[in-house]
């Protein structure tokens, strides 16, 4: 037995190559720091000394108390490459030797090692002969063994048993709380992904300008996307061109526009992300670059301009949640752009529609060209005096146009009377309103426009027509184009009288404030009386040179 041993401890020492008994050649290598932090925390629980070997190559790799006595006999030493699980041996010295996994790839196997008394401890032979070789003394060896454990088997297995169990445990524990933590980010980042796009959904209105929509998205993405630089680029779109940018250097349009040229014919279905641009040849051109994403906004066919972002701080890398940010914002603002190209020509074309029946009412009636144009331009000054914009600014401007719509069905003969009209000739002309109002309620796009055409006749005392309605049951836009449509019918010229002098027709408007023309609106008329003036004889200026030039 004493013989095996020693043979055994001479395998042993042959596992160093530095030179003394038991010298350990300890590799840093993750793998075995990761087998002797379990070995540790094992032992730690335990009471346990023990040994880490590589069983693979046959080397000991580590041990959690520095003075400590190993002795393995040979049929120990064999089975270090062939255990599963916790393995006890008992062997007719008093030991029992325990063995159990700590890590195994296909290079290496690590094992853990020690062993325990089983009943008594006993200076047995081996512990002399290598305390001797390790140059201890009488007093350190018993030192040493009074530090020692003695457990049956049983206890040994269970005690074992227990401490790995709580180990595996712990380490579930951290590896669920450190997937937590991944997860916990994930969200908070999907979040911050969700907010952006929600507010930006928010945003998609027809009235809503590309610049302020763009400029919102690009603080939002600064949030988001820490980086040197980020830059939304709306591209050759008139009046939605715009470089907009958030950089900490000079990254202007020109060098964004030579930075897309790089990547001219690059079929951009995906985000371009490049993290190592120091190692391309885009480098030479943009020394300054490090890492970017390059998204284009588009929507379809149709290109709208580029997101980029440039340079992560932190000497952080691009991956798959900064692309997919700035692509889903790329999208939103392709759609955005692409549906107010898709309005403006649905404008040009109703706009076209319109003059198209201004020029038959003209035809019929050719003693009022221009009457509804002037209409149009009046009322939409007034209502920006009242304070009103947007939208509304724009159907009082459609209004205007279309008041006298309803002209078309009325008998050409009453409309080019010169003379006075008979009660019977006025009831058709007061029928104009309906008949407008009824030509056009078919059409959807212009229902906003609708109170102007059929009420404009209407009165504050309640004897207008067609309603014979009072006060501000008039709807506001028809208020309005009352007021500048009898502003421009008493002052413009017809075949059969002149028109009334200025000051005659504000008379007649001070004489019906509040009675037959809204008073805010006359308040309004006053306030910029010499605009309006100046606007009527810019125009007529202006018709007068188009007909003679039509002429010529």
């Amino acid at each position: 037995m004493v013989s095996g041993t020693i043979d055994s401890f001479k395998k042993l020492s042959n596992f160093s190559k530095c030179g003394g008994a038991w010298d350990l050649e300890i590799h840093q290598d993750t793998k075995v720091e990761l087998s002797n932090d379990r070995m540790q925390r094992i032992s730690e629980l335990t009471g346990l000394s023990m040994f880490c070997f590589d069983a693979r190559v046959q080397r000991l790799v580590g041990r959690t108390h520095t003075r400590s006595l190993p002795f393995f006999p040979i049929d120990v030493l064999n089975q270090l490459g062939e255990i599963q699980g916790l393995t006890l041996v008992e062997n007719t010295n008093g030991l029992t030797h325990y063995l159990f996994p700590l890590f195994e790839d296909s290079e290496h196997k690590y094992v853990a090692a020690g062993f325990v008394f089983q009943k008594e401890k006993r200076k047995l032979t081996e512990m002399v002969m290598s305390a001797v070789e390790r140059n201890w003394s009488s007093e350190e060896l018993d030192t040493w063994l009074e530090g020692q454990r003695i457990l049956d088997v049983k206890s040994l297995h269970a005690l074992l048993s227990l401490a790995i169990m709580h180990l595996d445990e712990e380490q579930q524990l951290d590896e669920l709380n450190e997937e937590v933590d991944n997860l916990s980010e994930c969200l908070d980042e999907t979040f911050e992904e969700i907010s952006l796009l929600h507010e930006v959904a928010q945003h998609l209105k027809i009235s809503e300008s590309p610049e302020k929509l763009g400029e919102l998205c690009l603080e939002r993405i600064g949030n988001l996307i820490e980086a040197e630089t980020n830059i939304i680029w709306f591209e050759g779109q008139g009046h939605t061109s715009r470089f907009m940018s958030e950089s900490q250097t000079e990254f202007d349009e020109l060098k964004l526009a030579r930075l897309v040229a790089q990547f001219d014919g690059f079929d951009f279905n995906q985000p371009l992300v490049i993290n190592h641009v120091d190692s391309s040849l885009l480098s030479l051109e943009f020394p300054d670059l490090h890492n970017l994403v390059l998204v284009p906004i588009t929507d379809g066919s149709h290109s709208y301009g580029w997101i980029l972002s440039c340079n992560l701080l932190k000497s952080e890398e691009y991956g798959t949640i900064q692309a997919s940010l700035l692509n889903s914002v790329a999208s939103f603002l392709g759609t955005h752009l692409r549906n107010i190209d898709l309005y403006a020509q649905q404008e040009e074309l109703m706009l076209s529609f319109v003059k198209s029946f201004i020029s038959t009412l003209d035809a019929k009636d050719p003693y009022t060209r221009g009457h509804s144009e002037r209409v149009a331009l009046i009322a939409q000054q007034l209502a920006k005096q009242l304070g009103y914009t947007g939208e509304f600014i724009h159907d009082i401007y459609l209004s205007g146009l279309l008041h006298d719509i309803g002209k078309i069905g009325v008998d050409d003969r009453i409309l080019r009377k010169e003379g006075r009209l008979t009660d019977e000739e006025f009831l058709q002309i007061q029928k104009h309103p309906m008949i407008g109002y009824k030509i056009l309620s078919g059409i959807k796009k212009l229902k906003n426009i609708l109170p102007g055409i059929r009420n404009h006749h209407e009165q504050i005392d309640g004897r207008g027509y067609p309603d014979g309605l009072t006060g501000d049951d008039i709807p506001l836009m028809a208020r309005i184009i009352a007021v500048a449509d009898a502003y421009d019918a008493m002052g413009s010229d017809r075949p059969y009288r002149n028109g009334m002098p200025l000051e005659r027709l504000e008379a007649i408007f001070r004489e019906g404030k509040g009675i037959q023309w809204d008073a805010a609106v006359i308040d309004a008329y006053f306030e910029i009386r010499d605009e309006i003036t100046q606007l009527s004889q810019k125009y007529n200026l202006e018709s007068a040179e188009q007909l003679e030039l039509t002429v010529s």
